[in-house]
């Protein structure tokens, strides 16, 4: 019984040093650093967030779809000369929540590598960090990216996908602002209602006395 008792124990432990290397949904705490991220694009919102960003001289974490990638290379390459991070967000947005497939992993491992490949001939870079389409995270998901060498990302809080004026989704993220916060939103569609705040959240950001750093730089992850 002690031998069994003691495998399991060492297989739990060495399952949360896996899922505590590769998979964050927050920073430090204990430090005051926000990171923003915004999702499936490069698309019709990124040359306004963009102008945004470089206005309020902050880099950001823009986890691109393979698919948005090859559809916009001349996008995703002004994304990158900006010098903001580049991570992965698979090639074609799979809900692998509601996928049952038998090959569920396979795809997996095709999705994460195939965008990879897309953003590496394009852009020239390498990604390691992913966000799979709607924030799957099952131990399976962290497993299959921890095999490919990518630390797998959520966010602490996002809402833009929501239908709600624009006033009220300000003041949700506004109220959302604390240490090692990861921000989610997205640049694929026109997205006007984050393009109309996004300044003046900043600036909140700011005057708090937060510093806003990319997912790497909030996580510290040493590559």
């Amino acid at each position: 019984m002690k031998k069994i008792l003691l495998a399991l124990f060492f297989c739990l432990f060495n399952l949360s040093i896996i899922q505590g290397r590769t998979f964050y949904a927050n920073g430090n705490k204990l430090e005051k650093k926000v990171a923003l991220t915004f999702d499936d694009g490069p698309g019709k919102a990124t040359k306004k967030i963009l102008e945004i960003l470089k206005e309020k001289e902050v880099k950001a974490t823009f986890f691109m779809l393979g698919v948005s990638v090859v559809d916009n290379p001349a996008l995703a390459k002004m994304v990158l000369d900006a010098g903001h991070e580049i991570a992965n967000h698979t090639y074609g947005h799979i809900n692998f929540y509601s996928y049952k497939n038998e090959d569920k992993n396979l795809k997996m491992e095709r999705e994460i590598l195939k965008a990879e490949s897309v953003i590496k001939n394009i852009l020239g870079i390498k990604t390691f960090l992913v966000r799979f389409a709607h924030g799957y995270a099952k131990q399976d998901s962290i497993q299959v990216a921890s095999k490919w060498g990518y630390y797998v990302i959520n966010w602490s809080f996002g809402t833009d996908w929501q239908s709600m004026p624009a006033n009220e989704m300000y003041l949700k993220y506004k109220n959302a602002i604390s240490n090692g916060a990861i921000f989610l939103m997205h640049d694929l569609s026109k997205n006007e209602k984050v393009i109309s705040f996004l300044g003046d959240f900043i600036d909140d950001i700011k005057n708090k006395g937060y510093e806003i750093v990319t997912v790497t730089q909030l996580l510290d992850i040493k590559i």
